[in-house]
């Protein structure tokens, strides 16, 4: 088991910025069906005098803002990493080598 999640942890290391896009666009598309509620909600109390809470979609854009917030702060502090290693780490104009004692 401790292979495997190793494994993933390079995987991830060598990927960060495909699963930053998935992370966001799956965010959005909760934020999305949230605000997509709301507006269902916002016109059934209109129309037909239902009684759905709109100030409960509000926590839920904010938790959608929240996680939107956490993956950006990853997302910053893989691309800090990424540009510390090409700024100081390798010669100008090459990208950045991964060595063997680099990783783990």
């Amino acid at each position: 088991m401790k292979d495997k999640v190793q494994q993933f942890g390079k995987w991830a290391e060598e990927h960060w910025l495909s699963l930053v896009i998935i992370m966001v666009t799956g965010m959005m598309a909760f934020l999305v069906l949230v605000l997509v509620s709301w507006l269902i909600g916002y016109w059934a109390n209109a129309l037909y005098h239902m009684s759905f809470e709109l100030e409960s979609c509000w926590s839920g854009v904010a938790t959608v803002g929240t996680g939107l917030g956490s993956v950006a702060a990853l997302a910053t502090t893989a691309w800090a990493k990424y540009h510390t290693d090409s700024k100081y780490n390798s010669q100008e104009g090459e990208p950045p080598t991964l060595r063997g004692d680099d990783i783990g």
